[in-house]
């Protein structure tokens, strides 16, 4: 833990050293009584020292959480006035109602093996801000605790920052002195049926989406650990409010600041054993009476290796202006709380200074010389999740060595103290959510991307590593960077960025930021190398200029990015190798799931439905992101490409034009899955098929497809009559299986006459049977049902 009171830096040029000054916690202490340093130190102490209470079937409910005690209850101490914790020991039962979700009681199964948490305990710690003592403490009376409710009490904090990252004290801690209400509880429970597991209610949501990437409204979390790296969420809920009013709001209406503006400095002169960060963060506040500020940093680092606590970017300092400012980061913590010394009004605009040192390099065992970030995207202080920022980037490093970033880079010099030192710095201008960098011997290759209607030039540029390390095809790298960025530009709105480029790395998977993918050397002609390289130049569509809201939307990132993919791919390649992609796609949801001792049983397609994002992986479902978040988003989106294309014509213009609409709406900002089908259903409202079967929206195919895991087969069955006139009619049915009764479908449908002549058109599915009469002015030599499989499903033919 650190404690940061006071800060002497000494700055030449872009190289920073700084001499810190540290003050002992028990000097923070000194501090007045409601300081945020000496109330966080209060309650993180946790001592029994609050008297204590004998109850019997005392109930204490928790939102939707009921919990009976029978046994003894010890109390902490109070701070501010308040009581924050209690530890039981005797008898106890939790019972919790069984989820109106589908998919949360199959995640609960999936756990414990029933679809209903209903279990006893002989133990449980409470952590809370709320007025919990209010209903368990009616009958306190003075007494010590006992040695080993102590050694409970005292052992919580640590553990959970282990396992999980998060620190509780500092929650609670936050929460007494930014007045939240409701407040925070947490309970930690063990010597049961259930083992040992955790529960916590947060009303504002801020550890479930800091510690757990939960960040859909939900505030209700039951977890247990399941071993290194590997936290298992049994369930996640809304708040009973949030049931009854049958709406939610999303997690980040409770970020307490909006970050505008970092500025930042890397020292990466030692990359090896240490790297240097100094930030600027312009921040403004979003509430009255904001005092204590949550930060992540290092969140996405594990246990293996004990990464999370030798590796970290540790708080060194922090101030505004000239006044030093308290900072607490534990050992093994995700992040840093900041308790500033006056409380902010509502809009007020402040500067925050930190500081930060830490190993959080990681180099290639294969090449030489090379750095990247242990975690590409949590390297520096974040508060929310993805909030949007310009960024001012410096970087000082090693001659021999260059930086890859985010950004445009108009300083490459050596620093005026050290001719060995150079300083590279970046300016990001548009507002982003994330940013990154890589250090190595970079070759720097470069062309012009040249805008199809004359529109301005920008550089591209491909950061590679020396022939000496590893042989690269810089050449194809750049001609597919160029050629993607383009395409996506005519398909999708204008590229803002002021340069693209990309940094080589080693590793087998791709990321896209602002203006810089992080790939691999994919330099082999193939359709998998054409639809990678243009599934991450999309992401700068797909992920950046519009950022998925909360984990529930992260298929419109990955989901968009992956169909964009078979877009490029189709035309780069042919529309055979597309088509073969979308069949391994296909087939991908059929497979089981992996988990610790082997195969799964079921589908990955059964996991979840879309909206799960990365909840989909769990140890007992291994690969259901991929399958699901990647492969099913993108053919979901590929239905919608059909649903918004002319059947009669061809053409396919009303669906691009909805996906630059979208992107226009939200341009540098967030959406949610609602927001996509809000501005998809306005579009499809006007399309030939919504008018043909006299539909006005999207909600259906959203609830079938997004909201939903079913998966339809169909049969085509049909007969051709001549008539008189010399025209023929085609009748017979659609046998549609599999799904709920009322799931409707239109589906494409092909007549091929001779010469190679065809017709297309529609027909659709509701229900198991649905028949359909056709006129056509000739003889079809047949009908096919859905020939390029447009439409998801098990099985398609046609008899």
């Amino acid at each position: 833990m650190n404690y940061l009171l006071k800060l002497v830096t000494l700055f030449a040029q872009a190289v920073f050293i700084p001499t810190l000054i540290f003050f002992t916690s028990s000097i923070c202490l000194a501090q007045t009584e409601k300081s945020g340093a000496n109330v966080y130190e209060q309650v993180r102490a946790f001592q029994l020292t609050g008297g204590r209470a004998e109850v019997s079937n005392l109930v204490l409910k928790r939102d939707r959480v009921s919990m009976t005690l029978t046994g003894t209850l010890y109390f902490s101490a109070p701070v501010m006035g308040r009581v924050t914790g209690a530890v039981f020991s005797g008898r106890g039962t939790l019972v919790v109602p069984p989820s109106p979700s589908e998919f949360e009681r199959a995640s609960l199964k999936r756990f414990i093996k029933s679809d209903r948490l209903a279990t006893d305990f002989s133990a449980a710690v409470f952590r809370f801000s709320d007025d919990t003592f209010d209903v368990i403490g009616t009958t306190r009376q003075d007494g010590a605790a006992t040695a080993e409710a102590q050694k409970i009490a005292s052992e919580l904090g640590p553990r959970m920052l282990e396992e999980t990252g998060a620190n509780i004290s500092s929650r609670v801690a936050l929460s007494l002195l930014n007045g939240e209400s409701p407040g925070f509880f947490f309970g930690h429970f063990s010597g049961g049926g259930a083992g040992r597991f955790s529960y916590m209610f947060d009303p504002q949501s801020r550890i479930p989406t800091a510690d757990f990437r939960i960040n859909g409204g939900e505030k209700g979390l039951f977890f247990a650990y399941g071993g290194a790296n590997s936290n298992d969420v049994w369930t996640a809920f809304y708040s009973e409010q949030d049931y009854a009013r049958g709406i939610v709001g999303y997690s980040d209406l409770f970020d307490l600041v909006d970050t505008e503006h970092y500025d930042v400095e890397l020292d990466l002169r030692s990359p090896k054993s240490k790297i240097g960060l100094r930030t600027s963060i312009k921040m403004r506040s979003r509430f009255d009476g904001v005092q204590a500020i949550p930060f992540s940093i290092g969140e996405n680092l594990g246990e293996y290796e004990n990464q999370r606590l030798k590796k970290q970017m540790r708080v060194k300092a922090a101030r505004i202006g000239s006044t030093s400012v308290a900072a607490v980061q534990e050992d093994w913590e995700g992040g840093v709380t900041v308790f500033l010394p006056t409380p902010l009004k509502a809009n007020e605009v402040v500067e925050l200074e930190m500081e930060f040192e830490g190993d959080f390099l990681r180099q290639s065992p294969w090449i030489g010389d090379v750095s990247y970030p242990r975690s590409n995207e949590s390297w520096y202080p974040r508060h929310g999740y993805l909030d949007r920022a310009t960024y001012d980037l410096t970087y000082t490093h090693a001659k021999k060595l260059k930086v890859g970033s985010v950004g445009t880079r108009y300083m490459e010099a050596p620093s005026p103290e050290n001719k060995d030192i150079v300083v590279t710095k970046y300016r990001m201008t548009q507002p982003v959510a994330l940013v990154t960098f890589a250090l190595g011997p970079w070759e720097r290759h470069k062309e012009m991307v040249k805008w199809d209607g004359g529109d301005k030039e920008i550089p591209l540029e491909f950061n590679s590593v020396p022939g000496s390390h590893q042989a690269v095809k810089e050449d194809f790298i750049l001609a597919e960077l160029n050629n993607s960025v383009r395409y996506f530009n005519a398909l999708f709105g204008n590229y803002p960025y002021e340069t693209y480029s990309a940094t080589f790395h080693p590793y087998g998977f791709g990321q896209g930021f602002p203006s810089m993918l992080m790939i691999p050397p994919a330099d082999r002609a193939s359709k998998y190398t054409y639809s990678f390289i243009a599934h991450e130049t999309a992401h700068q569509w797909w992920g950046n200029i519009v950022t998925w809201r909360s984990y529930r939307d992260q298929w419109l990132s990955e989901g968009f990015a992956e169909y964009s993919g078979i877009l490029y791919t189709a035309l780069r390649e042919s529309p055979k190798a597309s088509r073969s992609l979308v069949t391994e796609m296909r087939d991908s949801l059929k497979q089981p799931p992996r988990t610790e001792t082997g195969v799964g049983s079921g589908r990955l397609n059964d996991v979840g439905p879309l909206i799960l994002g990365h909840r989909l992986d769990s140890r007992k479902s291994y690969g259901a992101y991929q399958a699901l978040i990647y492969n099913k988003g993108a053919l979901v989106l590929r239905m919608l490409h059909f649903l918004h294309t002319d059947p009669t014509t061809g053409s396919d213009k009303a669906f691009f034009d909805m996906m630059k609409d979208f992107v226009e709406r939200h341009r540098n900002s967030t959406a949610s899955t609602d927001d996509f089908r809000k501005v998809a259903g306005e579009h499809f409202a006007r399309s030939p098929i919504a008018k043909k079967y006299r539909v006005t929206d999207l909600n259906w195919f959203f609830q079938q497809w997004v909201y939903n895991t079913e998966i339809p087969s169909y049969k085509l069955e049909y007969a051709i009559q001549d008539q008189p006139d010399g025209s023929v009619t085609v009748t017979g049915n659609v046998f549609q299986n599999g799904v709920a009764e009322k799931f409707f479908m239109p589906l494409p449908v092909v007549f091929t006459f001779g010469q190679s002549r065809y017709a297309n058109g529609t027909i659709h599915a509701f229900g198991p049977k649905t028949p359909f009469q056709i006129k056509l002015a000739s003889r079809p030599s047949k009908m096919e049902l859905d020939e390029h499989r447009w439409v998801l499903s098990e099985k398609t033919e046609t008899q």
